[in-house]
């Protein structure tokens, strides 16, 4: 009978629509902290419905807490979509945060956008504004909500997002000088180096003491290797910022360009401030604290970056490090060794490299381009994933050797395994299955030293029956 009364009850879908009804309901009864739990639910899974981030805004607000929402109308703005409405509840949010600089800027959007006169005198009166010329006012309030909202974007890492929002702004918007410098920083940070360097150098010929410009223009010298960047490094050392924003800009720049110590110096103390928490700062100051030598400071701001970021926030700064010692003491010497069987196992073991991208710079570049088509071609291979059959069971061999962890570190066994692989190649044998071959090659390669291995551990290694083990034997002896 139980069973049966069960089976007559419907199950409540656990919706948006469910979630914004019992925050209706906490918001009824004033308990907002309640409401605000069941409103974020709701948004999760309707975060296309902007009414409901209004009342979500609000039952923050009544909790003290409406700054978490400002990223989402930041979002919205970025799209294009709900802008006047985005820029009013920016407005209404931060005169609740008592922040005037932010309520009055975005409130002046709004106007914008609306053409609100009553918003704009309101405005004017809560906070007292005088002016002189109404076109330099809104020009500037246009170009700080566009900074904001770019600072967002940027922070998040989305760099395309962010140049694609600025390059949508009005002409005279988009000339204004803070803005040019957001966009020749985010060419910068893509890669476009012309178009970096044509902004910078403008911007610098209008305001020599301009440095944000500067910082931008030293990265630029510095990723291009450009000849000039000595002389500005050294004129960037003399540099006194002049309030927290160009603080935090040369600090970040110092970071990069491997200056820690002075970069941590201006930093840590915007970050004991609460001032400028960002993706940026945090990478910052756990690449400035483990070359400083306190990696485990280090580790608590990579955690703090891993929490902020959506997506992969790169290499920590000891694996940076630890693939560099280890690059320059064991790869470095394979690639430029005379011997080309050491040479095909350096390109091998660069590719198994946890962040190899960032150990080809162009000085390895120049390395593997001096190679032989042999190596160039297993290059080749291992980039595009070509179906080169030789190469093919060569690499296999030695990827069974690499993920045999007692054997890993013998890096003669592979060059050897490369010498005999062409020799089984050589004799027309089955390429198919190769750890049969590569099973009886480590038992008589260890038979030559002390060290010996015994048939059933080779057998036992790499996954095969002993009958098979005896059979590549007895092929390898006769190669």
């Amino acid at each position: 009978m139980a069973q049966n009364e069960h089976k007559n009850v419907i199950p409540m879908q656990r919706d948006a629509a469910f979630f914004k009804r019992v925050a209706e309901s906490k918001a009824k009864q004033k308990d907002y902290h309640k409401a605000a739990e069941y409103y974020h639910k709701a948004f999760e899974l309707s975060p296309s419905d902007f009414e409901l981030l209004i009342d979500y805004t609000e039952a923050l607000k009544e909790i003290g807490r409406g700054g978490n929402v400002a990223d989402y109308y930041y979002d919205y703005i970025a799209k294009g979509e709900h802008l006047a409405d985005a820029y009013y509840q920016l407005s209404q949010l931060y005169i609740s945060l008592n922040d005037p600089n932010k309520a009055f800027c975005f409130g002046m959007n709004y106007v914008l956008e609306s053409d609100d006169e009553a918003y704009r005198s309101e405005l004017e009166g809560m906070f007292e504004v005088v002016y002189d010329d109404l076109d330099k006012l809104e020009k500037e309030s246009q170009a700080f909500a566009v900074q904001m909202i770019f600072q967002h974007l940027f922070s998040q890492g989305r760099l395309e997002d962010a140049r694609d929002y600025i390059l949508r702004q009005e002409m005279k918007v988009r000339a204004h000088h803070s803005i040019r410098n957001l966009l020749a920083m985010s060419y910068l940070y893509l890669g476009d180096y012309d178009q970096a360097r044509s902004m910078l150098k403008q911007l610098l010929k209008e305001n020599q003491t301009d440095v944000h410009a500067l910082c931008h223009y030293i990265l630029l010298l510095y990723n291009t290797k450009d000849k000039a960047y000595p002389n500005y490094l050294q004129s960037l050392s003399k540099v006194v910022p002049m309030n927290d924003d160009e603080t935090f800009k040369l600090g970040i720049v110092l970071s990069y360009l491997k200056k820690y110590e002075a970069s941590q110096k201006l930093l840590f103390p915007l970050y004991k401030k609460g001032k400028f928490i960002s993706l940026q700062l945090f990478h910052a100051l756990s690449y400035n604290y483990y070359f400083l030598g306190n990696k485990e400071e280090s580790m608590q701001f990579w955690n703090k970056l891993r929490e902020m970021a959506n997506g992969n926030p790169g290499y920590p700064p000891w694996v940076i490090s630890e693939n560099d010692n280890f690059f320059r003491s064991n790869i470095m010497p394979l690639l430029t060794s005379e011997d080309n069987h050491a040479r095909i196992y350096g390109i091998f073991l660069l590719n198994q490299v946890n962040g190899k991208e960032l150990m080809i710079t162009e000085e390895v570049w120049s390395v593997l381009e001096t190679m032989d088509e042999y190596e160039k071609l297993y290059l080749t291979y291992l980039i595009k994933e070509l179906k080169l059959v030789k190469l093919d069971f060569i690499h296999r061999g030695m990827l069974a050797l690499y993920e045999n962890e007692t054997l890993r570190h013998y890096h003669n066994l592979f060059i050897a395994w490369i010498d005999r692989a062409e020799g089984i190649i050589a004799g027309g044998y089955d390429l198919e299955h190769v750890e049969g071959y590569v099973a009886a090659f480590v038992y008589l390669f260890f038979q030559q030293s002390q060290q010996k291995v015994t048939k059933k551990q080779a057998a036992e290694w790499f996954d095969i029956s002993t009958y098979r083990l005896n059979k590549s034997i007895d092929i390898l002896l006769e190669v």
